[in-house]
């Protein structure tokens, strides 16, 4: 599994929320539900966390552009 100091700009997106900064595991994808896009993410601790993006833009085939990629509309530790 890997850890935060194994994730950077190439293989992760990072994001500080509230003053902390969170990377990704793995590549936000499509909830369930088709409302949202999530990805798991990890702190600086090593906790794991699911980050939650509303979808701003449902008519782009881009999906860099399907979210303000900036501004989580979640996060929720697991």
């Amino acid at each position: 599994m890997l850890k935060f100091e194994d994730l950077n700009a190439r293989n992760s997106t990072i994001l500080t929320i509230e003053g902390e900064e969170y990377r990704t595991t793995q590549d936000p994808h499509i909830s369930d539900d088709g409302e949202t896009y999530q990805a798991h993410a990890l702190n600086t601790d090593n906790e794991e966390f699911l980050i939650t993006w509303d979808i701003t833009n449902n008519e782009t085939t881009d999906e860099s552009e399907a979210c303000d990629w900036d501004s989580p509309i979640g996060i929720m530790a697991i």
